[in-house]
């Protein structure tokens, strides 16, 4: 009887959640939205060395570049032509022009973008130079972010933007320097009360950036998007298809305040935003986290143009947590288990 009533009151709670709370200033997105639905079979890239335990890709004209934080060389470089691996570089470690925590910004004219996360520092190589130059290539211009990143770094304009840890505000605008010129853009407002501390695990994101006058923020634990304009002010915000919230819950531990997501509540929502030439791509999952059988692999992506109106929804037989696109080609490039960890290319 007991577990039934608490089956009851999770169940009433969940009818309330979702029927009562809303965002400020936001636009129902339902799956009819969507012009366009297509199936997408993948196929196995098959290379001539294991791919391990990427978290990461990144495709450059026919090279594709992995990251696999647990090699002692973080990244693997491919011939996407020959299925050739044809460089290792980069130490795992804390020396000169190591890395520890690597992430990809963007890779334009020769040039490849990559942040350490764990050191704030932005690093930039010629392409060539990473597969000409032996084991250890050097960047021709390292910059140190003054402040500490979150989760993610873009170029936006002349300037860098990435996340930081704020109680007001989610990014933070960078010169060219490395120098903190301003924050932006707020927490989004909705009907639910947030402490501080609640508000930052809630609201954990994704951002990218068509690098000019568009910011899109991906929300990993409600099914939000928001796209902010030039001076970083609320053009479109989405709320769906499935209109769920994050449910988080403060407490303290002798003098360190923490909190914890809400047990039977929590879904998880958008991944791996990416910039896709004329739109943008990302994946949804919509899966309950505490459900036994739950997956952080996602077989739907959906694609939006830059002004967040709905285009395409893309379901893929073999599930993906992160991708690249190569929007010359017209192909996706992601990350699979099943049943082990494998490069999955689709064309789209």
């Amino acid at each position: 009887m007991n577990k039934l009533l608490s089956l009851l009151l999770l169940l009433s709670l969940l009818i309330s959640c979702s029927t009562k709370n809303e965002y400020l200033n936001s636009e129902k997105l339902n799956l009819n939205d969507f012009k366009i639905r297509k199936n997408l079979n993948g196929n196995i890239i098959d290379f001539d060395s294991l791919v391990m335990r990427p978290s990461d890709l990144l495709v450059i004209d026919s090279l594709l570049i992995t990251i696999e934080p647990a090699e002692k060389r973080l990244f693997h470089i491919y011939n996407l032509n020959t299925k050739k691996k044809i460089a290792n570089v980069i130490n795992r470690g804390q020396g000169p022009n190591d890395m520890i925590w690597p992430q990809f910004m963007n890779a334009n004219d020769n040039i490849i973008s990559i942040a350490d996360m764990a050191t704030s520092t932005i690093y930039k190589y010629y392409i060539s130079d990473l597969i000409n130059t032996g084991n250890s290539p050097v960047p021709f211009k390292i910059t140190k972010l003054s402040e500490m990143i979150n989760t993610d770094v873009e170029n936006f304009n002349d300037n860098i933007v990435c996340s930081t840890y704020s109680d007001e505000f989610q990014l933070s605008v960078f010169d060219q320097e490395g120098n903190k010129i301003k924050d932006i853009i707020e927490y989004p407002q909705s009907t639910l009360n947030y402490t501080n501390i609640e508000k930052r695990d809630a609201f954990y994101m994704n951002f990218i950036t068509n690098q000019s006058d568009r910011i899109i923020l991906c929300y990993y634990l409600t099914d939000l998007i928001e796209v902010y304009d030039q001076q970083a002010n609320l053009y479109k915000r989405i709320h769906g298809p499935d209109h769920f919230f994050s449910y988080f819950k403060e407490y303290r531990d002798g003098e360190i305040s923490s909190s914890t997501a809400v047990k039977g509540l929590n879904r998880d929502a958008y991944f791996s935003p990416e910039n896709a030439g004329d739109e943008f791509m990302v994946l949804y999952n919509g899966g309950y986290i505490g459900d036994p059988d739950h997956s952080v692999y996602c077989n739907k992506l959906f694609s939006f143009n830059w002004d967040g109106e709905p285009n395409i929804i893309y379901m893929l037989d073999d599930p993906i947590f992160s991708f690249t696109v190569d929007t010359q080609n017209k192909k996706i490039y992601g990350i699979s288990e099943t049943p082990e960890f494998h490069i999955v290319e689709y064309s789209y």
